[in-house]
């Protein structure tokens, strides 16, 4: 038996209304990045420290956990200006799939 998840985006779980406003947050996401590392089975991702941002980050989270439940998030906020981290992981191919969903990320 394979307990490998499955790595597959359902953005079946969203009303028009709510993948809409989830493919909003993530563009802003995007737009916002400051930078992009490569981690083993996936990327860090670096943001402004700013409140807006934060919120926006836990909203992103909250709906992308949703629709892709083989990924693993783990946030880094500190109270100075050091950027917002966060990272998204995964089982093998996590990295190439995080390529494909978030392409505007790695141009």
């Amino acid at each position: 038996m394979n307990s490998e998840p499955v790595l597959v985006c359902n953005m079946d779980v969203f009303t028009a209304a709510q993948r809409e406003n989830h493919t909003q947050t993530t563009t802003l996401l995007i737009h916002a990045l400051q930078g992009v590392q490569e981690m083993e089975n996936g990327y860090e991702f670096m943001f402004p420290n700013e409140a807006d941002i934060l919120l926006r980050i836990a909203e992103f989270i909250t709906n992308e956990r949703l629709c892709c439940p083989f990924l693993k998030f783990a946030l880094h906020v500190f109270s100075n200006r050091e950027p917002i981290s966060l990272s998204l992981t995964g089982p093998i191919g996590t990295r190439e799939f995080l390529q494909a969903e978030f392409e505007e990320a790695f141009r």
